[in-house]
């Protein structure tokens, strides 16, 4: 449980309701954001009691509905209204005599395009009553581990977006200024095999804001990765206060949008947001260590790598890369982009170009970049050259382009054809079986000597071997620029917070 000064935090109880009340639960799909945030918390497997509230159906897909939140049997933990703003305020009323003490406010127009009307109201309400709300204009929440009984092991996903969820439970969790966006997001996950802990969004911020969330996360057992797409920062004097605290711990990966004059105008519109400053921003940034990203890509990709190394204790010694590759120009895009942003790409000592020597063709290249050129052994593809790397200590991580598998080679398993090389069933089917075997002693050294290794496959999730990588502990891309700038990042942040692991030094005979 997080807690502050012993007390648990007060968004403890929105992640984790034991009832969840939808006010404007309906079954007009698709025009309606009432009957697909209700579909949505079903699909994903909320086993909590769920009441729908609306007043003129009995039921909302098979489930018992309640005409208001004064029919309720029991105190509502989690309220999400998605109602016209008219009846906002006597919805909350309603809901402040069930007794409910969280909101979730999904209707906007209390502060879009300098619209202030009625938000004065919500909040007398809210005091009245004792209650917080998230929102207005905001989508929801997620949590993939709520506890949803006094049985503290029992867990399930208690998703009240519009999009559902179809990842395992995750250590990565997002604010958002932006609704959709930490929904919309779900559909990028795949591909990174990146998993999600909790997702807040804020929206317009009228009682609970991003400083409160960052709070909760910061202590959160759930969350090694925090994410943030940010507009505008109200409290900004607390913000850094909390980013500096939190960051020694955590990373806090942001996307900031309200800097640049597109940005500020499409914010205003969209959230009803100030306009920011961007070098205010970036002093910010300098100042605490606050990790800035100006993509969603970028963002997505740096929580992947830091997701999967962090936790395992995963840690680079300092910034010089060794380069690997079985194919010239994807290796020399991936080296011209990693001296471009700073990191070292140095030469390997005569002694390492030795040990490398025995295991590469004649035709293979030893420098750094190395290149494999084509070469298809996966032992020391995967196994024997990088653990002569990483023991060196001449190097502290590792790209590396090539990581080829079935479909590769078009080869779906037993009665397909192979097209483009003449290797029987059988072999293929050896191949593949050592290349995982050596996948698995691969993540062994990654561990042993703190050694990020990060492989790119052009494929992506259409070659099996890029999502066994994935999923054996290796980030995998499918662009080199995309696994640089991951690494990069990944770098910088721990050369800032993390002190240098001792890495165990191998003697052997020459």
């Amino acid at each position: 449980m997080v807690e502050t000064n012993s007390t648990p935090h007060f968004l403890q109880k929105f992640v984790n309701p034991r009832t969840v009340a939808i006010v404007g639960a309906n079954e007009s799909i698709p025009n309606n954001m009432g009957a697909f945030q209700l579909l949505t918390l079903l699909d994903n497997g909320y086993k909590g009691k769920i009441y729908p509230i609306h007043p003129k159906l009995d039921t909302v897909f098979g489930i018992k509905a309640y005409k208001t939140a004064l029919d309720v049997p029991d105190v509502i933990d989690l309220a999400e209204i998605i109602l016209p703003k008219k009846y906002v305020p006597q919805v909350l009323e309603e809901l402040g005599q069930n007794g409910c003490k969280n909101v979730i406010l999904v209707t906007a127009g209390f502060r879009e395009q300098g619209n202030l009307a009625g938000r004065d109201e919500i909040l007398q309400i809210l005091k009245k009553y004792g209650m917080r709300l998230i929102g207005p204009n905001c989508i929801g929440i997620l949590n993939t581990h709520t506890q949803y009984s006094d049985d503290k092991t029992s867990t399930c996903i208690m998703n009240t977006t519009v999009q559902s969820y179809n990842e395992l439970p995750g250590n990565v969790s997002i604010i958002s200024q932006s609704g959709t966006f930490v929904s919309h997001i779900f559909m990028l996950l795949e591909e990174r095999d990146l998993q999600l802990s909790k997702t807040f969004s804020v929206g317009n911020e009228a009682n609970i804001d991003l400083c409160d969330c960052l709070a909760y996360l910061g202590e959160d057992p759930e969350t090694d990765v925090i994410l943030m797409y940010i507009e505008e920062i109200k409290r900004g004097t607390e913000f850094l206060r909390l980013v500096k605290e939190i960051l020694p711990r955590k990373p806090i990966i942001c996307l900031y949008v309200g800097g640049s004059e597109g940005g500020a105008k499409a914010a205003s519109s969209h959230t009803g947001s100030m306009a920011g400053n961007d070098e205010i921003f970036n002093g910010m940034v300098a100042q605490s260590g606050l990790i800035r990203v100006l993509t969603l890509e970028n963002l997505l990709d740096a929580a992947m790598v830091f997701s999967k190394f962090l936790p395992n204790n995963i840690i680079p010694k300092g910034n010089r890369v060794a380069v690997v590759t079985n194919s010239g120009g994807p290796g020399a895009t991936m080296a011209d982009q990693t001296t471009r942003l700073g990191l070292q790409l140095p030469a390997f000592s005569d002694k390492l170009k030795n040990k490398i020597g025995r295991f590469l063709p004649a035709t293979g290249q030893i420098s750094n970049p190395l290149d494999y050129t084509f070469a298809l052994n996966p032992v020391f593809f995967y196994e024997s050259v990088p653990k002569l790397i990483a023991k060196s200590g001449e190097i502290d991580s590792m790209l590396v382009y090539g990581a080829l598998g079935a479909a590769f080679f078009r080869y779906e398993g037993e009665g397909k054809e192979i097209l483009n090389l003449e290797i029987n069933r059988k072999k293929m089917e050896d191949w593949l079986a050592l290349s995982r075997g050596s996948i698995g002693s691969a993540h062994k050294l990654m561990l042993k000597y703190s050694f990020p290794i990060i492989n790119v496959n052009f494929m992506g999730t259409k070659e099996p071997m890029f999502t066994f990588l994935n999923k054996s502990g290796f980030p995998t891309f499918r662009m080199p620029h995309q696994a640089v700038n991951a690494l990069k990042t990944y770098t910088d942040y721990c050369t800032r917070f993390y002190k240098k692991p001792s890495v165990p030094v191998e003697v052997t005979q020459e």
